[in-house]
């Protein structure tokens, strides 16, 4: 409103500096706005005299009165945003936990992942675990997705070092959050918001003879540590992971079929076991770390919603 009573007030001939330069700053229509004046005028004392000369202090309380109410608005509806995503967060956590307290992690537990996603299809995700108990489970929601629980990582004796990297799909700005359960049962959440939008029904690019023939293709890339440690590893699978809201080029919709399970072990002792639903990226790809156990191969088995299976084996890591 200001603005607009500024705009109507008679203008200088040219661009008022607003320093010594000589730089000012321009309105969409282009022109430019008066310099603001450092003493007071007559008739008009206090602040807003050095804010709005000219404007009578009757007008100049109703500018702030409307100021002042547009803030309290604002800051009620962050608190009703605030509210909701509470409790959308009790909703979702709801069927997985059933009322089990969970405790907000803070340095025990980091989730990493971007405040705005380039790729709202293709969201990496980190989880990192400091705490000193052992973790037996990751469970990651998306609050706001079609289908909030992206999937629970089950971890294996042969799984180490403290964090599992993976991407996601995002429907919409959205909390994520990440739940460790320890080996004592003990759930430690934490939180990251995330901006992203369209990410479910994104267009798939798996829809030709070539990609139908990749589906279930496993990659394995290993380095060999440098500590002793662990094998860092990367896990690729080839899958559309179709969660039935992506349109078909000839109408409709592609029907769901999606990886429901993913499990890896090493000389046949578990590293982990990922059960996961539609929010899950198309192509998976999963980073861990590993302790080579009996003959140090790894093996790995797949299954998806349509009741498909997919298995490979890798041979040991050589020096």
């Amino acid at each position: 409103m200001i603005a607009g009573w500024l705009l109507r007030q008679k203008r200088p001939p040219h661009p008022c500096p607003l320093s010594r330069q000589g730089r000012g700053v321009r309105l969409r229509n282009g022109h430019a706005l008066p310099p603001l004046p450092w003493r007071e005028r007559a008739g008009v004392r206090g602040d807003f005299a050095k804010l709005s000369p000219g404007l009578g202090t009757k007008a100049a309380l109703g500018a702030a009165l409307a100021l002042a109410g547009l803030i309290a608005q604002g800051a009620q509806a962050r608190d009703r945003d605030m509210a909701e995503e509470a409790q959308r967060w009790q909703d979702v956590r709801e069927p997985v936990f059933h009322g089990r307290p969970i405790q907000e992690a803070g340095e025990e537990v980091k989730l990493i992942a971007p405040d705005r996603a380039m790729d709202a299809a293709l969201v990496p995700l980190t989880v990192e675990l400091h705490t000193q108990k052992r973790v037996k489970a990751v469970t990651v929601f998306i609050d706001n997705n079609p289908a909030p629980v992206v999937g629970t990582f089950r971890f294996g004796p042969a799984i180490t070092a403290n964090q599992i990297k993976f991407r996601v799909r995002i429907n919409d700005y959205t909390p994520v959050h990440a739940v460790a359960e320890t080996e004592d049962g003990t759930l430690l959440a934490a939180a990251h918001y995330v901006k992203a939008a369209g990410g479910c029904s994104a267009p798939a690019t798996g829809l030709n003879s070539e990609s139908a023939a990749r589906l279930g293709q496993m990659q394995l890339h290993r380095t060999k540590p440098l500590d002793g440690t662990g094998v860092p590893a990367q896990l690729l699978i080839s899958h559309p992971n179709y969660n039935g809201m992506q349109s078909h080029p000839s109408g409709g919709f592609i029907p769901a079929r999606y990886l429901d399970t993913v499990s890896v072990k090493t000389g046949g002792i578990a590293v982990f076991e990922l059960k996961s639903d539609i929010s899950l990226s198309e192509d998976p790809v999963i980073n861990f770390t590993y302790a080579p156990t009996g003959d140090a191969s790894v093996d790995v088995e797949a299954h998806d919603s349509s009741g498909a299976e997919f298995k490979r084996h890798f041979e040991p890591l050589r020096d």
